[in-house]
């Protein structure tokens, strides 16, 4: 439940406003679950709460455009890597009743990291709103509809099954009537039909139609393999984007994840329309171009490891890498060290205000703007490795981790405050996630002994 007063004070303050604001200290006055003022030295009449944010940077919370929690995976599909012998087999091994415990362990690290809202795509979507329920997190959900028969697919063979297809589709329709607008309000349902090869036209169609009648988003993945680009061309003789453009389905309301691969026609069609894509770390995808076309565009985490420090992180280390290697060739590493795009602050637009746009959110969360929903983060500063600095958006970035987030407010609520999760018992939530996932994966390997021998010769002993 939103309290009812809370004044964060004297904070570096990067708001994501339609100014670009920055007020070195500043202060945010949060009424009733909304921000109500943002500014200098603002008088406010005994706040029931109030957070000294000296030497702390302020922002809104990330907002993590595309998400599968697949935890399950990890320690596994480090040292295995291969979706058809070991990622596929495993997901077959799951069971509703373990998701939720994986569910809270997912919110527990999303709130950790500071990040308010997601989108997450899951096999099991009733359970993780029952999850962020408890968590107090906000989510975009949605079950992916896909209907191959994927033990076919592993030898390179589509066959589209209609019984599974009508069951997916039906899954899909019952999330939203069964937790749209639940939690608060804090959970939103999307319709998502997986990928182009993998749902057929009528899919995307009965998607769509759904959506418009009940006003959702619709999202997908979208050219994130060459499988998928090879299938589609089979099938249609056209790239996914022009697929999904000449089928009427690419529009503002839809999002694509990945985006890999691509043509300038494919990315026209993106910009025309207003579909927004949801980039996840790849330093090949032409960020920069989208940016400067005005495409929209998301950050994601994707899969294994959710921290949107460590995203931006890897997506600015990469472009760096490249200018300094084009640099060096040119004879200006410096030069291109300080024009390298997309910049520190570009990442954070993206994944606070980029995210909100692309979720259809950005008139509500993204920005520390008055009227907007008070989803909030402080960074604490004071560490070895953050002071001293002249630029603490440039410092947290390089160097911070999300222990360095002490405060997390959603919806006008702490659900982390002074460093502890307050909705969440973090141990008890990560000892069953624990639990759950030594299950699965004892379970898998017990009947794939072979699987288990691979693993234990890469694995640390």
């Amino acid at each position: 439940m939103a309290l009812t007063d809370i004044l964060i004070k004297g904070g570096f303050l990067i708001t994501m406003d339609p100014h670009n604001r920055v007020i070195r200290e500043g202060d945010v006055h949060v009424v009733d679950g909304r921000i109500a003022e943002v500014g200098e030295a603002l008088r406010v009449r005994d706040p029931e709460h109030t957070v000294d944010a000296r030497r702390h940077l302020v922002m809104p919370g990330f907002v993590n455009s595309h998400s599968h929690l697949q935890q399950y995976f990890r320690g596994v599909y480090e040292l295995m890597g291969d979706f058809f012998e070991t990622n596929l087999p495993l997901e077959g091994y799951r069971r509703p009743e373990q998701m939720e415990a994986l569910g809270l362990a997912s919110c527990a690290e999303f709130l950790h990291g500071g990040c308010t809202t997601s989108m997450v795509v899951y096999t099991y979507p009733d359970e993780y709103a029952k999850a962020v329920s408890e968590a107090g997190n906000r989510c975009h959900l949605a079950a992916d509809i896909e209907h191959v028969d994927l033990e076919r697919l592993r030898d390179g063979v589509y066959e589209y099954l209609p019984e599974k297809r009508d069951a997916a589709v039906r899954r899909a329709k019952d999330l939203y009537h069964d937790w749209h607008g639940g939690a608060r309000d804090r959970i939103t349902t999307l319709m998502c039909p997986k990928a182009p090869d993998m749902a057929m036209p009528d899919v995307y169609l009965e998607c769509k139609e759904f959506a418009e009648e009940h006003g959702l988003r619709v999202t997908t993945h979208l050219s994130q393999s060459a499988r998928e680009f090879r299938q589609v061309q089979r099938l249609f003789g056209k790239t996914p984007p022009q697929h999904l453009y000449d089928l009427g389905v690419m529009d503002a309301k839809l999002s694509g994840a990945h985006l890999t691969y691509g043509t300038a026609k494919d990315f026209q069609l993106i910009k025309e329309t207003g579909m927004a894509i949801l980039h996840c770390h790849s330093v090949e995808s032409p960020l920069v171009d989208w940016l400067d076309a005005g495409i929209p565009v998301g950050l994601g985490t994707d899969d294994y490891y959710h921290d949107m420090c460590d995203l931006i992180r890897k997506q600015r280390s990469g472009v760096m890498t490249r200018a300094v290697k084009v640099g060096g060739y040119l004879g200006m590493i410096n030069e291109s060290r300080r024009t390298a795009r997309p910049s520190f602050y570009e990442m954070l637009w993206l994944a606070t205000m980029g995210g909100a746009r692309a979720l259809g959110m950005d008139a509500e969360i993204g920005s520390l703007e008055p009227g907007k929903k008070a989803d909030i983060i402080t960074f604490d500063l004071m560490n070895p490795y953050l002071t001293p600095t002249r630029d603490p958006v440039t410092s947290v970035f390089l160097y911070g981790a999300p222990a360095d987030i002490d405060n997390v407010i959603c919806d006008g609520a702490f659900l982390k405050r002074d460093g502890e999760l307050t909705t969440i018992d973090a141990e008890e939530a990560l000892l069953k996630a624990q639990a759950t996932c030594d299950g699965i994966i004892d379970s898998f390997f017990q009947e794939h002994p072979e699987q288990r021998r691979m693993w234990e010769s890469k694995a640390t002993r």
